[in-house]
């Protein structure tokens, strides 16, 4: 869990929170987290310059200024090759520019931020509070935006406070006293009820992409950064990086379910509307290009589009033998605004809760949608399963693969002939361990005392040509496809050798 935390700590955008303040009293920066100290700077090299006897000659022309006299929270040097003084003036807005997005890079660094105007109360001169953003490079426009919004609804709750009973002006004044200390920044962390705020909030959004709590355990806020979310959730996700990612390891078996009703405009591409046409729930990639006439490789970039602007999610065709179990964990049951579109489409004979119920256990979808059921039970059954799956409270389990010995008191085979020795040297060129070996030799000759010579090594070849993939890491779809077997085919070649297999449950990560 650690290492799963950390890897998506790693892949999160964020990567500094800032605190600009203006009030009565100041008009600076008042707080960084996390603050890491600017990097050491290399000492300027000393060139030697050939004298003249003419000292007009060896006299350069300078530009003289006034320097600023940065103290309290201006001195204070960051890690942007900028002190706090020089970063404040960067991002101070003018009034104009308030209650609007803020994104700006200096220096390779992208600052990103929602600026708004307070009062204190009783007055009417209109000051700034600006929560900012540090975002790392290769950042899109959609998680900025994603930020952008965090900003503004963390400003809007500290101005409510400030309306309510003063906040932002009891935080101006103790600002006012901090920017006097050596270390400001620590001194104003001791007295103030903004910082640790902020803290949390970038530990929460670093380490799990959401945010669901409550400012001065006064007012609500709630944020989702979805691309690093949904990564975390194992959903598709939106960031572009992460969308080609996904679409590289997309194979021609897979499918899309449609998560509202998408249909281009008139002035869109011909070709997407003619896919969308021939998309279902049942249909692999393949077979909407085989339907459709459009090469496959177009489909995947349609697909890639859809999956990018969520308008689809990635799929497994819906099939009979298909296993299906309930994954409440991103809509959960108390959700009153889910219920309510779960009733719009199925009415009341039907609850969400028992709708869930049926797949708990895991079932397969044909003993749910049973063929004894009047054809009108049988196609609710099914709309109710694509609706679960659009809401991603219903994910399939895919069978994977393991060869172990047998436990010692496993029933061995007792056959009548001796193994073949064609047949032992196929068992004894493959990847199969020595201890199971001789067990594969066995139940090869149990099987020619009743199926015939050439099935039984028609079996034991393919059980040897998929053993390399049977490690846990492929389900039965990927041998399938990889090797282009028959399902009937290897499902019974597994039987067959099911005294050397284990087998477990699990969804396939990529499309759940």
């Amino acid at each position: 869990m650690a290492t799963e935390t950390t890897t998506f700590d790693k892949q999160s955008h964020l990567h500094a929170v800032m605190c600009f303040l203006a009030g009565p009293s100041i008009e600076k920066i008042v707080s960084i987290h996390p603050y890491r100290k600017p990097k050491p700077k290399a000492p300027k090299k000393q060139t030697t310059t050939s004298t003249s006897s003419n000292p007009i000659q060896n006299a350069k022309p300078t530009l003289t200024c006034v320097e600023e006299t940065n103290y309290g929270f201006g001195k204070v040097e960051t890690e942007f090759d900028m002190t706090l003084a020089m970063l404040a003036n960067a991002v101070k807005t003018q009034e104009i520019g308030c209650n609007d997005g803020f994104d700006m890079k200096i220096n390779n660094q992208r600052f990103v931020g929602y600026p708004k105007t307070w009062k204190v109360r009783g007055g009417c001169t209109n000051y700034q509070i600006l929560i900012i953003f540090s975002l790392k490079q290769g950042c899109d426009q959609h998680t900025a935006a994603a930020y952008q919004t965090l900003s503004n609804k963390i400003a809007v709750s500290m101005v409510m406070l400030q309306n309510y009973f003063g906040f932002l002006e009891r935080e101006d004044k103790w600002a006012d006293i901090a920017d006097g200390k050596d270390f400001p920044l620590q001194e104003f962390a001791k007295l103030s009820f903004l910082v640790q705020p902020l803290i949390d909030i970038y530990d929460e959004v670093r380490q799990r992409g959401n945010i669901h709590k409550y400012q001065i355990n006064f007012v609500e806020l709630g944020f989702c950064d979805e691309a690093h979310a949904l990564t975390r959730l194992h959903v598709v996700p939106k960031g572009r990086q992460d969308i080609d990612e996904i679409v590289s390891k997309i194979k021609p078996y897979h499918g899309i379910l449609l998560l509202e009703d998408v249909w281009p405009t008139p002035d869109a591409n011909p070709v997407v509307a003619k896919l969308l046409s021939h998309c279902s729930p049942d249909r692999s990639i393949l077979d909407m290009s085989t339907a459709s006439g459009i090469p496959v490789f177009e489909v995947f970039m349609i697909v890639r589009h859809l999956l990018q602007w969520t308008r689809a999610i990635l799929i497994y065709p819906l099939c009979d033998t298909n296993i299906y179990t309930s994954a409440t964990s991103p809509q959960p049951l108390d959700n009153s605004r889910m219920a309510e579109k779960f009733a719009d489409q199925f009415g009341s004979k039907l609850h969400l809760a028992a709708g869930l119920a049926h797949f708990n256990p895991p079932k397969t979808l044909d003993t749910f949608v049973r063929n004894n059921l009047s054809l009108h039970e049988q196609g609710v059954r099914a709309k109710l399963v694509v609706a679960l799956l659009r809401h991603q409270m219903l994910m399939q389990l895919h069978q994977f693969f393991y060869i172990i010995k047998p436990y010692s008191n496993a029933v061995l085979p007792k056959p009548h002939q001796k193994c073949p020795e064609d047949f032992e040297k196929i068992i004894s060129s493959s990847v199969l361990s020595r201890d199971v070996q001789g067990i594969v030799a066995l139940i090869c000759a149990d099987m020619l005392d009743n199926d015939a010579y050439g099935a039984v090594k028609r079996k034991l070849t393919l059980f040897v040509k998929v053993a390399p993939m049977m490690n846990g890491n492929y389900h039965l779809e990927d041998i399938n496809y990889i090797h282009n077997l028959d399902r009937a085919e290897i499902e019974g070649v597994f039987k067959s050798f099911s005294l050397v297999i284990a087998t477990f449950r699990r969804p396939d990560f990529v499309a759940e």
